[in-house]
């Protein structure tokens, strides 16, 4: 009985994770820390490096925004986000 029940909790939070998945990162701008570009992800995603720390994180971006940050990868984020009109 209690295997049963472990198991069906196991399936549901499996479940739950694999069809909701994460939630998108926030978007790309100019008010986040500086960092450096480390690459993307599934073309969407720009994938950031705080200079000096074991410290990352992401900002989905469009393909405009992804062109300018990894054209220049010298170039720090946010500075290398295009301006907006």
């Amino acid at each position: 009985m209690m295997s049963t029940l472990l198991a069906a909790v196991f399936l549901a939070a499996t479940l739950t994770t694999t069809a909701c998945g994460n939630p998108p990162p926030p978007p790309a701008s100019k008010t986040d820390r500086a960092g450096l570009v480390m690459g993307t992800k599934n073309d969407q995603v720009l994938m950031i490096g705080i200079a000096n720390r074991a410290e990352t994180f992401e900002r989905s971006a469009t393909p405009a925004q992804i062109r300018a940050c990894t054209r220049r990868p010298t170039m720090a984020y946010p500075a290398c986000l295009p301006p907006t009109s």
